[in-house]
């Protein structure tokens, strides 16, 4: 089977991360190909990690913002491909005039990676009435990747979709020497790790403010924070707040080393879809500390394989961080081994072969 996923890039991100993860395990059979819209850059963390059997094309793009001439560009991207499956993750816009001339040699799947409603980016809702028309025609077959991303698309769209949960390959151990180290303040040090951007949904204000609270009463704890600076105006919120227990590491590539090595993963989310940073973080038997918002609690258990706060408010996710401090350590133990058991569901090589099959069901 030929098959085309399309991303506008592939730097650090949770979607790029499931991407990446997806088309190297679907390259072991079948014939793959990764297009990006934008110029591939050097520090492009997911671009590092394909594998050499993914074809790769990428379409130049280098001024963001919206261009006709990308839409046009995509569609010849297509048509000249001549592809069993074309796999778009968000961003419909690009996409709208391939799919509307192409629907009947080419078959489209969508994975809303979020919220049906808040996947949108601005130009999608310009474009949203026509996005519609193509779910409503099966022009497009919807994928979503939670109970309640899919709960949400039937709400928005009133339509039906396929629910796959994402996925990420099983992790390898690095042997390198430990990466945290230098973050321990003493040997008793709590170390915390928040991988994400530096954005809205991710609610790092209130992150850092629940962390400053901790460490104003004198518990032993760090948090690393590692992401890019997508929102300026968030970033500025948070700076005041760095010391040597609130550390910004920058994007990194390393994030499942670095959980690896932690005692608890954050993420206090106002929104999300199903976080691959969160399966990362089961993955390595690393202890999530969440809110409860998108698929995460169809995840954690709370009080078994990790936390989830009432909300996402500074107060509650104070709470949940408190409650984690005051484990055991035979409490963390078993937890730790319930992340890893909770994680067998979430194999990318199982996520790979039901994506099939839904290639396979509309080829």
């Amino acid at each position: 089977m030929k098959i085309l996923h399309i991303h506008p890039s592939m730097a650090g991100g949770g979607i790029e991360a499931m991407i990446c993860g997806l088309v190297n395990e679907m390259a072991k059979v079948h014939d793959v190909t990764l297009c990006t819209i934008f110029e591939p850059k050097k520090d492009d963390v997911f671009e590092k990690k394909l594998s050499s059997s993914v074809h790769r094309i990428s379409l130049g793009k280098k001024i963001p913002g919206f261009s006709i001439k990308e839409i046009f560009d995509i569609y010849r991207c297509i048509r000249n491909g001549h592809y069993d499956v074309v796999h778009i993750h968000g961003f419909f816009y690009y996409y709208a005039l391939a799919v509307f001339l192409l629907h009947k040699r080419v078959k489209f799947v969508y994975t809303i990676h979020s919220d049906a409603a808040k996947e949108n980016s601005i130009w999608d809702k310009r474009f949203i009435k026509i996005k519609k028309y193509a779910f409503q025609k099966a022009y497009i077959h919807p994928v979503t990747i939670s109970k309640e991303s899919k709960r949400s698309f039937t709400a928005y769209y009133g339509l039906d979709s396929t629910l796959i949960y994402n996925g990420i390959p099983e992790y390898i151990a690095q042997k390198n020497p430990s990466k945290l180290i230098e973050y321990r303040i003493t040997d008793k040090t709590k170390v915390f790790l928040h991988p994400g951007r530096i954005s809205e949904p991710k609610n790092q204000v209130v992150l850092v403010k629940a962390f400053d609270r901790l460490i104003k009463e004198g518990n032993d704890v760090v948090l690393l924070i590692a992401g890019s600076k997508q929102d300026l105006q968030i970033w500025s919120e948070i700076e005041p707040y760095l010391t040597e227990r609130i550390v910004y590491l920058g994007e990194r590539s390393d994030v499942r080393d670095l959980l690896a090595e932690s005692d608890a993963f954050c993420l206090p989310s106002i929104w999300e879809g199903m976080p691959v940073t969160l399966l990362e973080a089961l993955s390595v038997g690393c202890i999530p500390i969440c809110s409860p918002v998108g698929g995460i609690p169809e995840v954690i258990n709370s009080g078994k394989n990790g936390f989830l706060s009432s909300d996402s408010s500074e107060d509650e996710y104070y709470k949940v961080l408190k409650s984690f401090i005051s484990c055991t350590d035979i409490e963390i133990k078993d937890m730790k081994q319930k992340c890893l058991e909770a994680f067998n569901k979430f194999r990318i090589s199982e996520v790979a072969e039901k994506y099939i099959e839904v290639y396979k069901s509309k080829v």
